[in-house]
This record gives structure tokens, sequence and C-alpha cells, in this order.
């Protein structure tokens, strides 16, 4: 089930204003049109790089209005943030009172959990991108803000993530399934860093604490597979009471102890979702990753996850984390 999830899915066409609102809703999120031209045609070209996460080419010929309404929000609701590279012709994206104008090289995103507004007013190319919501939210602080503004072409860091987009794009039918997942991967960090470096999210003079955590949060990465890394560990690792490294943690809205829990079932979401650790069997991945006792790992992943690991494994999970 994995593997046809993953297939590039070819071009696909419509001739009407009719069959276009079918391909995009099915394509992307639910959508309708407005003030689209009578003679509109247009096309898509689809890959899913990882469940949750797809790269589409699309061509479009004659003017159109694509609409994420209030009621489709409601209705038809959609965990996904999409990021348009727009490559030829004019276009804006119209959300949370905010409009990004777009013109080639440039780039805006938008949130399928709110309403918004896609204007093309002449024959247009764009690459869309779209990602789970958690994935980025977890990458870019204060993401709500970018909704509905511009990503520069001459930002250096937007540069090299428009080039990568583009260059995927053109030869993501001749990669293998894992060559599409590592990718997947990594155009999403790219999206994320170039994010971050347009609105200069990455704070300029980290205080001592903010630092001090930082650090701490790089320790937890290194340990994740050692089971005996625990808050307290943690803590004498840096030099510090684990009253102090609480209150850290406090200050970032979680626990030294659910920070590690939460890290350790990332990876593990991670690492169930790879087609490269296929071969690895549900127990190794757990015990791989700290967690001593597969019933204990399971119930924190359900809570975490809502889905078993197996069910994850077999496809009845969709977010990339």
């Amino acid at each position: 089930m994995y593997t046809s999830q993953l297939r590039p899915m070819g071009v696909r066409s419509a001739s009407s204003p009719e069959e276009w609102a079918h391909l995009i809703s099915e394509s992307f999120v639910p959508l309708s049109l407005a003030n689209i031209s009578g003679a509109f045609h247009g096309s898509v070209e689809q890959t899913v790089l990882l469940p949750g996460v797809t790269v589409t080419d699309v061509h479009t010929h004659g003017h159109s209005v694509v609409l994420r309404t209030p009621r489709l929000t409601r209705v038809e609701p959609r965990e996904y943030y999409l990021f348009s590279l727009h490559l030829g012709g004019a276009g804006a994206v119209l959300q949370d009172e905010r409009e990004a104008t777009l013109h080639p090289g440039t780039g805006a995103l938008y949130d399928a959990t709110r309403p918004y507004q896609l204007v093309f007013p002449t024959d247009t190319r764009e690459i869309v991108l779209q990602v789970p919501r958690r994935s980025l939210r977890e990458r870019v602080g204060a993401i709500d803000e970018l909704s509905g503004r511009v990503l520069p072409a001459d930002n250096p860091a937007a540069r090299v993530f428009s080039a990568f987009l583009r260059e995927l794009v053109g030869v993501s039918e001749q990669l293998a399934l894992e060559q599409r997942a590592e990718l997947g991967w990594t155009v999403v960090d790219l999206l994320a860093t170039a994010l971050r470096a347009t609105v200069g999210a990455e704070p300029s003079a980290p205080t001592g604490r903010q630092t001090l955590l930082q650090a701490m949060r790089s320790s937890v990465l290194e340990h994740l597979s050692d089971p005996a890394f625990t808050s307290a560990a943690l803590a004498r690792r840096h030099g510090i009471s684990l009253r102090y490294a609480a209150d850290l943690f406090t200050e970032a809205g979680t626990s030294p102890a659910a920070y590690i829990r939460d890290q350790r079932l990332k990876a593990a979401h991670r690492a169930l979702r790879d087609p490269r650790q296929s071969h690895r069997t549900i127990a190794a991945i757990a015990a791989g990753l700290g967690f001593t006792d597969r019933t204990t790992f399971t119930r924190a992943f359900v809570r975490q996850y809502g889905v078993t690991p197996a069910d994850l494994r077999a496809g009845q999970g969709s977010d990339v984390s």
C-alpha cells in the first residue's frame, strides 16, 4: 500500500472549468472556482514524495480565481500548508487580510485550515509543494504570520530552496522510491529554512538561557537510543539542577521528560514511514530509540499520533513529522 501511494501520477489535464475544479480539489485540498474564463484549460503533474508530502507542476491557460472558502474549511478540513513557487505569468495569494503578489521566481505559503484565494489573471506555471501542517509548525516559529506573504526571489536561502524544488520536479519521475522519500525530507527542511530566513525567525542574539536550552535539546537528539538518558541524566550532562532544567523547558511549553519522549516518538514515526527502514521490525525501531518495553512504546505512540505503530506502517496514517 505504501509503495502504490508513492508512484508518480503522470500528467492530468482539464479542458473545462468544471473539470479543473475537480482536478485541483483531488490534487490538493477541496476548492472552488470563481471568475474563470470559458476557454480555460490546465494540467497538473504530481509526485508523492512521502505520505502527505506532494510536489505538483501546474500549468494554466486563461484567467481564474481559486477559492478555499470558509464553508470548505469547515466541512472539508485539511491539515496542510501549501507553498506555490511561481514560474510564469502573474498571480496573487490572499489569506488573513494579506496579499502576496507573485511574479516569476517568488513564492508564497498558505494554510488550508483557513480561507484563501489564489488569483491568476494570465496564463501561469507554478510548482506547488504540499506539506502536513505539523511538520512545518515544528520547524518554523510564528508560522501563522507567514501565510499570504511573499518569499522573495533574491533571498539566498529562498534561492537554494527554489532551485532544489525546480530540479526535484524535473527529475521526480526518474527517482527510485527510496530517493523520493529521502528528498522529500530534504525539501521540507529547505522550505522551513527559507521561511525562517525570510522573516529572520532565528534570534540574532540568544540569551544564555536560550543557548543552554538549545544545547540541551541537541543532547537529547544525540542520546535518543540510550534508555538511561532521562531528565536527570540530561541535567547532569549540562551541570545544572533538575529543577533548573525543568524551568528552562517550562518556558518552552514542555518538560524535560516530555521533550525526550516526544523526540523519541517523532524519530519512531519517521522510521516507520521511511521505506529505507522497512526491513526493521517495530520492536527493533522502538528499542533503538530508548523504549525498553514494547507495550509502553505502543501506548505512548497511540496517544501521540492516534494510530498504532503497525497501522502507521501499513499506511493508515499520513502525516510526516
